[in-house]
């Protein structure tokens, strides 16, 4: 039987904040075979990996993402609501995880 195709759905959620470079990366060092994630428009038209239209849930930030310009949004933490060991993970655009 052929191996199934891996894919980490938003990174590896169980090991870091979901939507960030490091779960990501997570994720490629796990051995999946690629990543799913979510993408909104920032008010710039930035494309901005992040899986709620709102900030409120996974970063320090509150509002919405298309209503907020990406230089901004670079400025919130994605992961310190996960654990303080991720303090200071940003929300990456589309193309730095490209």
């Amino acid at each position: 039987m052929k191996r199934p195709f891996i894919w980490a759905h938003r990174g590896v959620s169980a090991l870091a904040p979901e939507n960030t470079m490091t779960s990501f990366q997570a994720a490629l060092n796990s051995g999946a075979d690629g990543i799913e994630l979510d993408v909104h428009l920032s008010a710039d038209g930035v494309p901005v990996v992040i899986h709620d239209s709102t900030l409120e849930r996974t970063t320090d930030g509150t509002g919405h993402v298309e209503q907020i310009l990406w230089r901004d949004l670079q400025q919130l933490d994605a992961g310190l609501w996960y654990a303080d060991a991720f303090a200071g993970e940003p929300i990456p655009s589309l193309e730095g995880i490209l």
